[in-house]
């Protein structure tokens, strides 16, 4: 396997384990640890299956295709326009809820060496520094992914492996067994990767077999790292109390108390370092690989190279509105991600469907299966995927 394609497995991870693996085990507090595996294993399999469906429809077209060509083929008009929709609004979400979680971050650490900013200044420090690394381009962004990820991967494993000694197999077995739709969106969210699906097609210079492998194996790798650190931070850290949790539910600093909270399992000024700079670089990650996915799509969208004053309208529309949410609604993390959840299936997995479904049996689009399946289980797929769409605004509403 080349560099580029090591490269394409770590923009996936970082897409993937950042930001929206730090709400997992505050978002299945009420869970316990067999209940959010099982949550952790159906929303993989879903998401996943959204992921092939999107690179099958992607090889069908040109290189440099996002989803608004893609849906404008196999979908017509009126698909392209609710495939703008909602993937602004996916996007919007989560680059606010990194955005938000990178703030809460920054202000944090700031804080811990005496320097105090607001939180406002904090935001506008963390977009300003992140978001220029995205406007260089993707080559920047695989270069900063690759150190950081490798940096970030070895800071979990060395953090798992300090906190495990005081893991309480009790504490992983407390909770309930009832299935949480908000829990589950957020579930979705964190494996919201196929949004890269077609940037990184381009980069591998539409090698089918590396695709696929690379989708695959960068699928799997989050789905372990997801179950190990549930387990962690449920066996150290108490469901109920002022600082449980559940009370990180519904904080608008969860990240930070998450943070402290690991901090002080080992009283350990190394482990505290660690958890600091591991919760930093998942919230820094998962912004770089949502900013190149917007950017890419947005310039597709409306036709324009992402270079010179073209670039700046590009990424003045990728930029301007999640900047805009973090400022009015600082605590704006976990319900982005719970909203996210729910656009992540209708974007990633329910319009994917569709589009391999009009694309083989209206336009006999045939070549380059990845997802094995007759018209009926597409059908059926898309019809379980609606329901749960339903229900969770259904839940919202009422």
């Amino acid at each position: 396997m080349n560099k580029k394609a090591i490269g394409c497995i770590l923009m996936i991870l970082g897409t993937t384990v950042g930001a929206a693996m730090l709400a997992l085990p505050i978002v299945t507090a009420y869970e316990s640890f067999a209940m959010s595996m099982l949550l952790l294993i159906s929303g993989w399999v879903l998401m996943t299956i959204g992921a092939f469906s999107l690179l099958e429809v992607n090889l069908w077209l040109k290189p440099r295709t996002n989803m608004i060509s893609m849906a404008n083929k196999t979908l017509g008009k009126m698909g392209m326009a609710v495939t703008w929709v909602v993937y602004l609004l996916l996007l919007y979400s989560l680059i606010s809820a990194y955005l938000s979680g990178l703030s809460d971050v920054t202000q944090s650490l700031l804080a811990n060496i005496s320097i105090n900013i607001p939180r406002w200044a904090a935001t506008f420090l963390g977009l300003g520094l992140f978001g220029s690394i995205v406007y260089r381009g993707i080559g920047s962004v695989d270069i900063v992914n690759r150190g950081l990820m490798s940096l970030k991967l070895l800071a979990y494993f060395i953090l798992v492996t300090m906190v495990a000694s005081h893991i309480d197999i009790d504490m992983t077995l407390s909770g309930d067994y009832e299935w949480r739709n908000s829990a589950f969106m957020v579930v979705l969210t964190s494996f919201g990767y196929a949004i890269i699906v077609p940037s990184i097609r381009d980069y591998l210079d539409n090698d089918h077999k590396l695709l696929k492998k690379v989708v695959l194996i960068g699928s799997l790798l989050p789905l372990f790292i997801y179950a190990l650190w549930v387990f962690t931070v449920h066996g150290v850290i108490a469901k109920t109390g002022e600082t449980g949790l559940i009370s990180m539910l519904s904080s608008s600093q969860s990240n930070s108390m998450l943070m402290n909270n690991l901090s002080q399992v080992t009283d350990s000024a190394w482990v505290s370092a660690i958890v600091k700079f591991f919760i930093s670089i998942c919230a820094v990650t998962s912004f770089l690989g949502v900013s190149i996915c917007l950017t890419d799509f947005i310039a597709d969208g409306i036709s324009v190279e992402k270079t010179g004053k073209q670039g700046l309208i590009v990424y003045a529309i990728s930029y301007l509105p999640p900047l805009v949410m973090v400022l009015v609604s600082p605590g704006i993390f976990i319900k982005a991600l719970d909203y996210g959840g729910t656009l992540c299936l209708i974007l990633l997995v329910i319009i994917p469907l569709l589009m391999l479904y009009f694309g083989r049996y209206k336009h006999n689009l045939l070549e380059h299966q990845l997802l094995p399946g007759k018209a009926f289980i597409l059908i059926a797929l898309i019809v379980v995927c609606s329901i749960l769409v339903v229900n969770t605004v259904y839940a919202v509403l009422v």
